[in-house]
């Protein structure tokens, strides 16, 4: 197996995206009570975190589970 440098960088993307997205979720609280207390700020900084959780997961998903699924196929 070669050293994929594309997918390395891809995976470390992915880790970035669902790293950051935890952190914004466990932040949030902490910056709402620092600001007023706007609803859609907050559901805004919970909509964001959750999207990048998705995003990153989608990546790994993408990367190691649907390219072990095709596989070479046999025409």
């Amino acid at each position: 197996m070669a050293f994929d440098r594309n997918k390395l960088v891809q995976t470390v993307w992915a880790v970035l995206l669902t790293a950051m997205g935890i952190v914004l979720l466990f932040k949030t609280p902490y910056a709402v009570q620092a600001a007023d207390k706007s609803p859609f700020l907050n559901f805004a900084r919970y909509f964001i975190g959750a999207f990048l959780i998705v995003g990153g997961a989608r990546k790994f998903f993408s990367l190691y589970i649907m390219n072990k699924k095709s596989g070479p196929s046999e025409d």
